[in-house]
């Protein structure tokens, strides 16, 4: 993999067809450092990006530390604490 043709602010996912997790927030020659929502920056090597194309970045979650694996498991419960604290709209 190529760091070099992955940008900045290109979002980042779980896998293919999921919702996003979080962002690219630098590249380096041997890996970048993404943001992963409600867990914070998290380095990733090449062998840890599955597929890159159309702007986006797909990690190889199986290749990831543990931690980094629970944080995008949880990523969004935040978003959906909030979204189920609503009052219905009628």
């Amino acid at each position: 993999m190529k760091m070099s043709n992955i940008r900045r602010e290109w979002e980042v996912f779980a896998r293919e067809g999921a919702v996003g997790i979080g962002a690219v927030r630098d590249v380096s020659d041997d890996h970048i450092v993404i943001y992963i929502e409600g867990f914070g920056d998290q380095r990733i090597d090449a062998e840890q990006i599955a597929s890159v194309h159309d702007g986006k970045v797909v990690l190889d979650v199986d290749a990831l530390p543990q931690d980094a694996r629970d944080a995008i498991r949880t990523a969004h419960d935040e978003e959906d604490r909030v979204v189920r604290s609503r009052p219905p709209v009628d």
